[in-house]
């Protein structure tokens, strides 16, 4: 370990003080139950500033202690919050926002282009924050809807199915997804570090590690790959014991921060790779970064309004700013590590059975998928809404064959019209003479198939269909 790094962490080791819930000398883990409450509190306190101080906006500046849009006034902070109160335990307020959501949210509106323009210069990242506010629109309301019920909301016939939350996350998703194209990023592992590399060459291109990439030993462990799981999680977790938080960026062969990327935006990745590796272990390593999060946070980052931002590692000024996904990811993934009875963590011993129009579905049995913004979608709702989507699939079939027979009668005339003038048939129950007979066997052309149910191949604008409407090139 590089000697600058040692210093640092030496020093950050020797100024902590020792904290309530932390492992005693009988290497006891840090109390579950204690920082459950801490990271509720968190919570409250970051949501309470924002509804007091920056609601309808979409995110808090919690030093000025207001609010301003940052993507497209959708109240983002509000929608990307909304399953966190459930998994908090909140079911009256989560209730509340969904019918606060309801009534002002609005998707007909231009995304704020001039946000992007003016606060993010790179197109990359431009390209990967549109993703983002995809996933979190869409993902946000996705999550409500399929929690709604466990939360008490009163929900329509035809639930999971349908519902005002999932035609809003309709609309949202048609609104932003044709907003970005998937960048692809190519990397390679070094001694238990991922770094940057050439696509093509496979050479480093930067040896730096970058924040965001903290979830890989949590993906890791979903595969099995729990040895090198923890080990790359050491790694990350040795550079927040040395700053008290993730840097954007860290150069690894020099052990320090990279000039302008040195900032802490309460990023929720190595968090969340902890709470999947305790799923896997029990180590309660994983519960003492649960625990050093925890006061890191609050020590550097909390104001009178909120949390803010930490600008800069080194010196931990602070930065205007509580983006939305500190509430959705961050402090969710602190609380599910520290309750492993959440019922998000739910081993199929009880489930929901829902009667809908389709039949019966099983819910809430576990297995919860989290997508890239943490709203966990429940995938049993992708079979219990399975027949819909095969009765939209045979209007979809049924559509392509007509306009495959359609376009089919259309060459056939065409090829009719153009092969000269009418000739009386012949052959059996016709008139006609033996020497007409001999001239039509002799002109008479190999029999050609014209199949009237087929499915040619099409362009790809051919081939796109939204809810059983094919849009063809002719629409």
């Amino acid at each position: 370990m590089p000697f600058r790094l040692l210093v640092p962490l030496g020093l950050l080791c020797a100024l902590l003080p020792l904290h309530h819930g932390a492992p005693g000398p009988d290497g006891t883990a840090p109390d579950p139950a204690h920082y459950r409450e801490r990271v509720k509190a968190m919570f409250y306190h970051a949501y309470d500033s924002y509804l007091e101080n920056a609601f309808p906006y979409d995110e808090l500046r919690p030093l000025t202690c207001d609010g301003h849009d940052t993507w497209g006034s959708f109240s983002l902070t509000l929608i990307d919050a909304l399953d966190t109160l459930l998994i908090l335990g909140n079911v009256s307020e989560f209730q509340r926002v969904v019918e606060v959501l309801q009534d002002n949210v609005d998707f007909d509106i231009d995304v704020n282009a001039s946000v992007f323009e003016t606060n993010i210069r790179d197109p990359n990242y431009m390209e990967v924050s549109f993703i983002r506010l995809s996933t979190l629109v869409v993902g946000g309301l996705l999550s409500a809807h399929l929690l709604s019920k466990k939360a008490g909301v009163e929900v329509e016939a035809g639930w999971p199915c349908s519902g005002p939350l999932l035609r809003m996350a309709e609309e949202a998703a048609r609104k932003l997804l044709p907003e970005y194209n998937k960048a692809i990023r190519n990397y390679t592992r070094f001694d238990d570090w991922y770094l940057w590399v050439q696509m093509y060459k496979g050479t480093v291109s930067m040896p730096v590690f970058q924040s965001l990439e903290a979830y890989w030993p949590g993906l890791q462990s979903l595969i099995g790959d729990i040895d090198n799981a923890m080990r790359t999680f050491l790694n990350y977790y040795t550079v927040w014991k040395q700053f008290g938080g993730l840097p954007e960026f860290y150069n690894i062969p020099q052990g320090y921060t990279v000039e302008k990327r040195e900032g802490y935006p309460l990023r929720p990745e190595l968090i969340e790779s902890a709470m999947y590796l305790y799923r896997a272990t029990g180590d309660p390593t994983l519960l003492e970064l649960g625990r050093d999060a925890v006061e890191s946070i609050e020590k550097i980052s909390k104001v009178e309004c909120g949390f803010a931002t930490i600008k800069d590692l080194r010196d931990h000024k602070l930065d205007n700013r509580m983006e939305s996904f500190f509430l959705a990811e961050t402090v969710k993934y602190l609380y599910l590590l520290f309750d492993p009875a959440n019922f998000i963590h739910n081993n199929g011993s009880t489930f929901d059975a829902v009667i809908t129009p389709y039949g019966e579905c099983i819910l809430g049995a576990g297995g919860y998928i989290f997508n890239t913004e943490a709203h966990p979608i429940d995938p049993a709702a992708l079979h219990c809404c399975r027949r819909l989507k095969e009765e939209q699939w045979e209007v979809e079939d049924l559509m392509r064959e007509f306009y495959s027979l359609k376009r089919n009668r259309s060459r056939f005339q065409k090829k009719t019209i153009s092969s000269g003038p009418w000739q009386p048939p012949t052959g059996p129950g016709t008139f006609s003479s033996p020497k007409n007979q001999d001239q039509a066997r002799e002109k008479k052309p190999a029999k050609q198939k014209i199949p009237l149910l087929s499915c040619p191949s099409q362009p790809f604008t051919s081939k796109l269909a939204l809810l059983g409407q094919v849009f063809l090139d002719s629409s």
